[in-house]
């Protein structure tokens, strides 16, 4: 069977998106790291609800605890590889516990967060390692933090930023002052 010219053009097209789609997705899928040693927290609310919000606070804070203790980045993406669904059962049973019922969806890759700053630290935006967590739609204001090392803050100025209870942490940290060093020496 012999293709007409309009058949022949039709599926050079076809090649042609294909090759295109295929080479995005291979991109997206390896991001480079910008920030090597980092791994960063993402957690993404269903909504901007403030029930929701709360619980994407809530599920923070208990990843924040299961992360504790990595000596390690070897030792931290291990366990994040290994305990993705504990962290999506984990996040699961605080939606239950709230009343609703919703997805939750948690993977470790390469993505891109924006500049970030707490208190006099600030993070450049660019590709960083993080475990990235969303619940249900995922339509909802996010939180990032720094799991690794553990470097997770609310600064005094971020006032959507509380505990359960509605108080805001502040932690000073040893691991601040030297990855804000890291940081200033970088941009010099």
């Amino acid at each position: 069977m012999r293709l007409t010219v309009l058949q022949k053009e039709l599926c050079v097209w076809f090649i042609f998106f294909t090759v295109l789609a295929c080479m995005g997705i291979f991109y997206i899928e390896h991001t480079p790291n910008d920030h090597p040693g980092i791994i960063r927290l993402h957690v993404v609310a269903n909504s901007d609800s403030p029930e929701d919000q709360l619980l994407k606070l809530a599920v923070r804070d208990r990843i924040i605890e299961m992360m504790e203790g990595k000596e390690n980045i070897e030792d931290a993406r291990s366990y994040i590889d290994s305990h993705l669904g504990e962290f999506e059962a984990v996040a699961e049973d605080l939606i239950r516990e709230r009343g609703f019922d919703y997805p939750v969806s948690a993977r470790r890759k390469v993505t891109f967060i924006p500049e970030k700053s707490y208190e006099d630290l600030t993070l450049p935006a660019g590709n960083y390692e993080a475990l990235r967590v969303i619940l249900g739609r995922g339509d909802g204001q996010n939180w990032w933090c720094v799991i690794f090392p553990q470097l997770c803050l609310v600064g005094e100025r971020d006032e959507k930023c509380c505990d359960a209870e509605g108080q805001k942490i502040v932690l000073k940290s040893k691991i601040k002052e030297i990855m804000k060093k890291r940081f200033d020496l970088a941009e010099s």
